[in-house]
């Protein structure tokens, strides 16, 4: 007798395909069309109905992976951030000096954020009720990304690529210099030019000259 396994089946190109697979593009749907919504109206003015017609997922379904309108609004909140923070943990290449690191690190969170306004958009909003949930999250994240670009100033300033400045007092003027960049510059300019622009004004301000070539180190 045939069993059909409940984990998987086989797709047409002969991939199989998971169930977890399929669990995780639902979550995804879930959570942009959550964000949509909480990005462009108030807190009160979105319903789990309209989330869910809008993931096009049945409402019961939508309970199964958010179990509250509150737990779904904070699980926007932290995947976004979250996301943001392995992609541009993900840039900083070890084999590149720090100086380029920095910069690279700077360019991708300016464009990562420039291509998700709305969730940009929604961070900048605020729901009172939620305030305290939502401030732990968003703390947690803070923390990660200040400690991943502290420690790059901080290397830059031991091997001499960086002038001796106080990691701390650099690092929130970088994450804030590319917040203000993205909600108030406006769109006179393409984001790509803008972000590697921060990123040599940032630079310079830490004493690195980013005109110099690039030089990959191989670890030994």
């Amino acid at each position: 007798m045939d069993r059909t396994n409940t984990n998987s089946a086989v797709i047409s190109n002969g991939r199989p395909f998971h169930v977890h697979d399929e669990q995780a593009a639902k979550r995804e749907r879930i959570l942009a069309a959550a964000l949509k919504l909480f990005a462009h109206e108030p807190y009160q003015a979105v319903t789990m109905d309209r989330v869910a017609e809008a993931a096009r997922v049945a409402k019961g379904t939508l309970y199964l992976y958010f179990p509250s309108k509150d737990a779904l609004y904070l699980g926007v909140l932290s995947d976004g951030l979250d996301t943001a923070y392995r992609t541009y943990q993900a840039s900083a290449d070890p084999k590149l000096p720090v100086v380029e690191r920095l910069r690279r690190s700077i360019g991708v969170m300016v464009e990562f954020f420039d291509q998700r306004r709305d969730f940009l958009q929604f961070y900048a909003m605020e729901e009172p009720r939620l305030s305290d949930a939502r401030n732990r999250i968003i703390d947690g994240s803070r923390e990660r990304g200040f400690n991943f670009f502290a420690s790059l100033i901080e290397e830059g300033i031991r091997v001499g690529a960086f002038t001796r400045v106080d990691p701390r007092l650099a690092t929130f003027t970088i994450q804030g210099a590319i917040r203000s960049l993205l909600l108030y510059y406006g769109a006179g300019r393409p984001v790509s030019e803008l972000s590697r622009d921060l990123g040599n004004l940032m630079l310079r301000s830490l004493g690195a000259d980013p005109s110099q070539p690039l030089k990959v180190v191989h670890p030994q």
